[in-house]
């Protein structure tokens, strides 16, 4: 009796000591058993030992669990099918363009399915849909492409002693060594400040002046940039009108421009036409004849004349070479005007000059003489008789 009540209490202590390493165990793997999630299924050819337990990651998060891994019903179905478990509250991030792998997980071997975040173009695939996959690469696939760097290894090697072989011609070493010789006499002389460039590098003024050169470039650039904007614009006001231009380019032959422009351009071949045929003075200029020599001839003695005119007036003589340059005459008159302006007696004194002859004048052609009219002396107004002579001018 007190043997199987020692059996009992190891039993239950046992059972107890399962139930919390089973705990553990479940919550060491992070299994998220109070969590709502749900399902998705994908399938690969090859799954390199995934199996139900192994994680599910997102971006390096785990979101859930692979819940079978295994073969469909059909025989004909050639692919694994993988059945997974997606945490609730993460399964919108899978879209339809999301793409299931299976990678390792650490250097044991173990493996764990890898799904890509989806674009947010894309809508989200609901629960129980398939998922993309894509087959992963194991190790003899990646051993099979290094299988053929050996050959390529082998090209590389041939074109380096092609190369190496080409390097080692004399004539290629002379050459390469009259190259580096000319280069080394050449950084000698730009060192010695020899030549434009060597002045370039060590002189400020020749750099600045380099400068001033390369801004004046600049300006022209911008303003023959303008210039074509402008041309441009000209352009495309000819194309689009309205103007004379636009008119005689793009116009029909009953435009009123155009019509204007034909005018135009009749009259000015009718009127060199008459120029031609004719014998006028235009027709002598151009052809030239004896007449045309001659007009030329007075031409160029007018131009003589007016040259020596000129040429007199400036050497001061007469009087309008006097006056322009002799300043006592300039002064003189300045006087003798300037008096007449301001003497008021005078100004009255030709003003009653000029009416009394206007009055003597009036009266010669009024009165005509009658027979016997006399005239009185010193007067020359008439009393009968004809008009006799007016007295003297006072």
């Amino acid at each position: 009796m007190r043997r199987s009540r020692e059996y009992k209490v190891g039993a239950f202590v046992l059972a107890g000591l399962v139930a919390i390493g089973g705990v553990v165990f479940m919550i060491g793997e992070e299994r998220q058993l109070f969590k709502k999630k749900v399902t998705y299924e994908t399938a690969f050819h090859d799954v390199g030992g995934l199996g139900a337990g192994s994680p599910v990651r997102m971006g390096g998060v785990d979101i859930g669990r692979v819940l079978k891994v295994g073969y469909a019903n059909e025989s004909a179905d050639r692919q694994i099918h993988v059945t997974f478990a997606v945490l609730n509250d993460q399964w919108e991030r899978i879209r339809e363009d999301s793409v299931a792998t299976v990678e390792g997980k650490g250097l044991l071997g173990d493996k764990m399915l890898v799904v890509s975040i989806g674009t947010t173009v894309k809508r989200s695939l609901p629960p129980g849909s398939r998922v993309s996959s894509k087959e992963a690469e194991d190790l003899s696939s990646m051993l099979g492409k290094f299988a053929g760097l050996p050959a390529k290894a082998e090209k590389v090697m041939d074109n380096l002693e092609r190369v190496t072989g080409t390097l080692a011609d004399d004539d290629l070493n002379k050459d390469l060594k009259g190259v580096a010789a000319s280069m080394n006499s050449v950084l000698k002389s730009v060192d010695r400040r020899e030549g434009y460039v060597g002045k370039v590098l060590s002189d400020p003024q020749e750099a600045e002046r380099l400068s001033q050169v390369v801004r004046n470039l600049e300006r022209v650039t911008g303003e023959l940039q303008s210039t074509v904007q402008g041309v441009n614009q000209v352009i495309g006001r000819v194309q689009t009108g309205p103007g004379l231009l636009h008119e005689v380019v793009y116009g029909d032959e009953s435009s009123k421009a155009v019509a204007q422009f034909g005018g135009a351009a009749e009259e000015l071949r009718v009127t060199l036409k008459g120029i031609r045929d004719g014998n006028g003075l235009a027709r002598s200029i151009i052809y030239g004849d004896d007449a045309s020599q001659a007009t030329m001839q007075n031409l160029n003695a007018m131009s003589g004349d007016l040259r020596q005119i000129v040429a007199d007036i400036r050497a001061g003589k007469g009087t309008l070479g006097a006056l322009l340059v002799d300043p006592s005459v300039y002064e003189d008159l300045k006087v003798v005007l300037g008096n007449v302006e301001r003497n008021k007696a005078l100004r009255a004194l030709v003003r009653y000059s000029i009416r009394r002859d206007e009055s003597q004048g009036a009266l010669v052609r009024d009165n005509v003489a009658a027979p016997g009219a006399t005239t009185h002396p010193g007067t020359g107004t008439l009393t009968g008789g004809l008009a006799s002579e007016p007295g003297p001018e006072r």
